[in-house]
């Protein structure tokens, strides 16, 4: 019987440990996680992270933690990889879009939906891709994946990991805080390093394991281009999302443009008074009476949503409108992370985050919105457009950090990086593509598990 440590909760820990234990139920599998069943935010949990120059709030909106981590806060989009994705991937992206192709029904049959949809080429060099958006109750993937129903895992809440020690390419032991003691946890046949892409670098820079002074990375920037009116449809292409066990099964137009992808997806209800009050109560768990007063008062409307979900099994577009919005890959080399002076309530080294975009991504947003633009026109679709031009300082991160730990010639490179531990999480991906990027991932924990490590 192996023992396996899994430093972290969120995203891969929660499919590792799942997947582990499906694997090996007679090994011993053991979850440290900083928080507890409560999800908390960056600040609740007591870490810090600071900005050096522009906005990047993937730092304060898309960092949780306790178990599930922020699977539970996060959209739940699942999506992966092919060939239609990349011009000219690196050898170590041609091999993870291998991986996602080969494990591809493995993940959509993990969290019980089906996506058979085929891409398909459209005008302009774009493709379709349908993605499945979980539903509000299944996207906390340590729930969603029955990780404490496991007999062989154990879980140790409320455990800060501090340091992971090495001699060499192995890990003998890691040091972790629980109610202010110090620890140190060794004896484990093999460790899975997945506490989040940011914390996982921190803790990697402060255990030597990655540059000690300032690690690269990029991310999506994104932003409202279209308002659109009267249709769903653009071209052939049904934008609407469909419903299927109470999820969202969508679809997005990707490409790429000098070398980074982008893609167009909708934003609908934005403007509906019912759904955001929903949504107020759901994900901001925002309970007032106020909030059902206006949800009650909307009631026609709530009748229309809920004939168009139960009945018609689509999702309501309220007023017949609704946003195109554009994602693209910001450049590498605009993002670096670096130890802020400052030490958190654990009185361990927070981070610093510089993050800006530079002037030909702009110009390559702005072309794209245009070449989106000239295909509304042509396809005689109604629109307005929502700003005449995107400047940098008003874009919004989309929260899919890339290329902090990607400078691997192939995957074997990777899998060989330590002799017993496992690093994983969205910024081992050298590009995010055209696609919310986490479970893209997963594959890389399929391969490993189930053909590397037995």
């Amino acid at each position: 019987m192996k023992k396996i440590a899994i430093i972290g909760s969120g995203a891969y820990g929660s499919y590792a440990a799942s997947l582990i234990g499906d694997l090996h139920p007679d090994w011993g599998i053991h979850i440290y996680e900083v928080g507890g069943k409560e999800i908390k935010n960056q600040d609740e949990i007591g870490l810090w992270s600071e900005l050096l120059s522009n906005p990047y709030d993937a730092l304060t909106k898309g960092r949780y933690f306790g178990f599930g981590g922020a699977t539970a806060k996060w959209g739940g989009q699942i999506l992966t990889f092919s060939k239609n994705d990349f011009a000219n991937p690196s050898n170590f992206l041609k091999e993870i879009i291998a991986l996602n192709e080969k494990y591809r029904q493995n993940i959509f049959r993990k969290v019980g939906i089906e996506n058979n949809y085929p891409e398909k080429r459209i005008a302009n060099g774009l493709f379709t891709k349908t993605g499945v958006w979980l539903d509000y109750f299944s996207r906390n993937l340590f729930k969603k994946f029955k990780v404490e129903k496991y007999p062989n895992i154990h879980l140790h809440p409320h455990c800060r990991v501090i340091k992971i020690n090495t001699k060499e390419k192995n890990v003998v032991s890691f040091d972790y805080l629980e109610n202010g003691e110090k620890k140190n946890a060794d004896g484990y046949d093999f460790y899975v390093l997945s506490a989040g892409a940011f914390e996982t670098t921190r803790l990697m820079m402060v255990s030597g394991l990655q540059d000690h002074t300032c690690v690269g990375f990029s991310d999506h920037i994104a932003k409202k281009v279209f308002r659109i009116f009267d249709t769903t449809k653009i071209g052939d292409v049904d934008m609407q999302f469909k419903i299927k066990k109470a999820s969202f099964i969508t679809t997005r137009l990707i490409g790429e443009k000098n070398g980074c992808s982008f893609f167009a997806y909708p934003s609908f209800n934005a403007e509906f008074p019912f759904f955001q009050n929903l949504k107020k109560l759901l994900f901001g768990k925002k309970f007032s009476f106020k909030i059902i007063g206006a949800i009650i008062r909307d009631i026609p409307s709530c009748m229309a949503f809920a004939w168009s979900f139960f009945v018609k099994h689509k999702l309501y577009v309220y007023k017949n409108a609704w946003f195109l919005v554009l994602h693209m890959e910001n450049d590498l080399g605009y993002g670096k992370v670096y130890l802020s002076k400052h030490l958190d309530k654990f009185n361990q080294q927070g981070l610093a985050i510089d993050f800006s975009i530079p002037e030909h991504s702009e110009r390559s947003f702005n072309e794209i919105s245009n070449e989106l633009e000239q295909m509304l026109k042509d396809n005689h679709i109604r629109y307005t457009r929502v700003t005449e031009k995107i400047h940098t300082e008003k874009f919004e991160d989309e929260y899919h950090p890339f290329a902090l730990y990607s400078d691997f010639k192939s995957v074997d490179d990777y899998f060989n990086t330590f002799n017993n531990m496992l690093v994983i999480h969205s910024g081992v991906l050298p590009r995010a593509g055209g696609i919310n990027s986490t479970s893209a991932a997963f594959p890389l924990i399929e391969e490993f598990f189930r053909e590397r490590y037995k």
